[in-house]
């Protein structure tokens, strides 16, 4: 899956997150939300693309984190 947009994205991270424990997934995507909503005023392609890289990363890490535990 190729994720080129924020709504691309955000639909990633919370998919990503129906894996996790309840009250884990609530805490994620309520920080993926509030992430959303901070970034939502920038407008500067490269920064959106970097901002898309970091978020995949991060996610997966975390899914990572709670598939061995």
């Amino acid at each position: 899956m190729k994720i080129e947009t924020p709504a691309q994205l955000y639909r990633f991270i919370l998919r990503s997150f129906k894996s996790l424990p309840k009250d884990t997934k609530e805490f994620y995507s309520h920080q993926a939300k509030q992430s959303f909503r901070s970034h939502s005023d920038e407008t500067n392609p490269e920064r959106i693309k970097q901002i898309i890289e970091r978020a995949i990363e991060d996610t997966k890490w975390i899914v990572d984190k709670y598939k061995k535990s």
